[in-house]
């Protein structure tokens, strides 16, 4: 749809996946003129392919744990209580793939406020021999969403322009003086915009940010048939979803390697579905076993493993400011210079589904009431590390 001149948004969102779907939802409910841009449509990347399960964090401690345990009720809660139709509520059973992995389970078993038990003996039953000998953990309150159904549901009030964006520019507001706005404006292809988050995951960069430190991780799920009885959600090697009427889903973030704008070679998607179900059959037999669909994409995680969020350093005019950062002088962040009205989310990795909401209703908080980020998700934190090494 062609937006007048005197049409401006208040939010424009580049990327349709979890992330960006989601922070749309929650800016629209904020009461602002919300518009989406993605050339691939909606979760066409990672998150479509993505098993979408709704589980927490194995680990021992760290702050991306408590993030994600934070995340993981946050969002449980979210999907239940205004998508219901979209989740499909299951138990967890998470089994440790090596004997090294023990003793992380035995201690989130031990010091988790999650309500986690040891699985029963008929739901061990089930299982390959093989799998009986790790550690395992029962986790009642689990689910798995409809990844490109909750996108399209979270976006259903919101203006879906499918497009690539192929410009993005600030405009000062003195040369936007004839649309009355008192702010800078973004231009977004033919369109325009007050603020601009970037949602695209570990894809195209639309603006120079050389210390935004992301890693692409490609992602693959098999949508399958079988006649095995699968009673609860099993993460092990791969993610093994709940039968729902003969049917289930396998999924993994398993190749670290692939990138479909770097690899001059397709992705073998045939060996990629072969090892997925080598992986699932350690775990548990897949009986009368038929595949359905498959679904890939490049999921997008950060390189310190916690996810970004919130404002974006203009390198050029910060350095122009403060010269000696690069010889390592170090200035608070709030002296830095920032690009006017952009904000990210990205790096959510293979939680991409648990962390998604928690964190754009954080980004909804700060846009909409100037709430504070915490520290630790802030981009500037790669900003801090990258002037320190050039």
């Amino acid at each position: 749809m062609q937006i007048s001149k005197k049409s401006v948004f208040d939010i424009a969102i580049i990327g349709a996946g979890i992330n960006g779907s989601v922070l749309a939802y929650f800016l629209e409910k904020a009461g602002k003129k919300v518009a989406v841009f993605d050339g691939g449509g909606i979760a066409s990347g990672g998150s479509g392919a993505a098993g979408a399960f709704i589980s927490p964090k194995i680990a021992k401690g760290g702050d991306l744990k408590a993030i994600s345990d934070e995340a993981f009720d946050f969002s449980l809660a979210f999907y239940n209580n205004y998508f219901p139709e979209y989740i499909t509520s299951s138990p967890l059973l998470h089994l440790s793939k090596q004997a090294s992995e023990n003793e992380k389970v035995r201690y989130f078993k031990e010091h988790t406020s999650l309500h986690v038990n040891n699985p029963s003996e008929a739901l061990m039953d089930i299982l390959e021999p093989s799998s009986k000998d790790f550690e395992s953990l029962y986790l009642e309150k689990s689910g798995v969403v409809d990844a490109k159904g909750i996108c399209k549901a979270l976006l259903s009030g919101v203006e879906f322009i499918n497009e690539e964006v192929t410009e993005l520019s600030c405009v000062v507001r003195d040369e936007e003086a004839l649309l009355g706005c008192k702010d800078n404006i973004w231009h977004i292809n033919d369109y325009k915009a007050l603020h601009v988050c970037l949602a695209t995951g570990a894809y195209k960069k639309l603006l120079d940010l050389p210390y935004i430190a992301l890693r692409g991780v490609w992602g693959h799920r098999i949508d399958i048939e079988t006649s095995t009885i699968i009673p609860v959600n099993i993460h092990q090697y791969v993610s093994i979803s709940a039968t729902k009427k003969g049917k289930a889903a396998i999924g993994a973030t398993h190749d670290v390697h692939f990138h479909p704008q770097k690899n001059t070679q397709a992705y073998d998607i045939e060996s990629g579905r072969a090892e997925l179900l080598k992986k699932a059959s350690q775990t548990i037999k897949l009986s009368d076993l038929k595949i359905l669909k498959d679904y890939v994409g490049l999921r997008s995680g950060s390189n310190d493993y916690l996810p970004i969020i919130g404002s974006l350093v203009d390198v050029e005019k910060t350095i122009q400011k403060f010269p000696k950062i690069l010889k390592g002088k170090k200035h608070p962040r709030e002296e830095l210079c920032y690009y006017p009205n952009l904000s990210m989310i990205n790096g959510t990795g293979g939680y991409g589904f648990v962390l998604a909401p928690y964190l754009a209703k954080k980004l909804t908080d700060k846009i909409v009431k100037e709430k504070k980020i915490d520290k630790r998700l802030e981009p500037v934190r790669f900003f801090e590390r990258w002037a320190k090494r050039v």
